[in-house]
């Protein structure tokens, strides 16, 4: 905890030094894009115990292979951003289970974002886009209302699906 309130804190003082015209730009925005690049590591090793999964995740054309942090679906490549990947990422493995707003916020966020679910819906509706779904067919992810999301099981049949 105490490492991320550093990191925060050199950013802002970087972001003022940079404003004032103290610190040269170019190896200012370089370190902040490297200091950014850590608390999303940080993050992100966070949210899996320090340890990133690995194998992959296969589910009625979809696959995920976790090594090489990509998303397939009926064997096309499926472009995502990395908010879009950590999200798809953390749902398939808890798949079958419900997840809260509120814990897949803090998941991918961290706590500082907690309550904000505006941001998690929107890259759920990118995400659903990008993956074709369309209402009655390939729901890869449901809508559990006011509830939160769930990925559908490995083991799902496809009756079980159209909901």
């Amino acid at each position: 905890m105490f490492f991320r309130f550093f990191l925060v804190f050199v950013l802002y003082l970087l972001y003022f030094l940079n404003k004032k015209r103290y610190v040269k730009s170019s190896s200012t925005g370089e370190l902040l894009a490297r200091v950014r690049a850590a608390l999303r590591l940080n993050r992100y090793s966070a949210m899996h115990g320090g340890n990133a999964p690995a194998g992959e995740f296969r589910a009625q054309g979809m696959r995920i292979n976790y090594d090489r942090r990509k998303v397939f679906v009926d064997e096309q490549e499926i472009k995502l951003t990395q908010t879009e990947y950590n999200i798809v990422a953390f749902l398939s493995q808890h798949a079958g289970r419900v997840m809260t707003y509120a814990a897949i916020v803090k998941a991918i966020w961290g706590d500082t974002d907690i309550g904000s679910t505006k941001k998690l819906q929107v890259n759920m509706a990118n995400i659903r886009k990008k993956l074709g779904s369309r209402p009655g067919s390939n729901a890869y992810i449901l809508n559990e209302l006011g509830v939160g999301y769930r990925m559908i099981d490995e083991d799902a049949r496809s009756g079980e699906i159209n909901e």
